[in-house]
């Protein structure tokens, strides 16, 4: 079973806008198969609640956890 961990800062952080892309490309593939077109309109809605999310809070300017990274011509290192 899934537990949300309290030590640790709510709300989770979230990269909306990938998740949203990922929908996406999800949704365009279901929309080229016959028979899925109930899973096309379920992630139709899943990308309006992530509009909806932007558009009432910060959360699309969340900060990420990953640093910056630099990268080095092969044998540099």
């Amino acid at each position: 079973m899934f537990c949300i961990s309290r030590t640790q800062s709510w709300p989770p952080s979230l990269d909306l806008g990938t998740v949203k892309e990922t929908l996406l490309y999800m949704r365009d593939d279901a929309r080229a198969v016959p028979g899925l077109e109930k899973v096309s309109a379920a992630l139709d809605e899943a990308i309006r609640e992530i509009d909806v999310a932007e558009r009432r809070s910060n959360l699309k300017a969340l900060p990420t956890r990953f640093e910056p990274v630099r990268f080095l011509p092969r044998g540099s290192q």
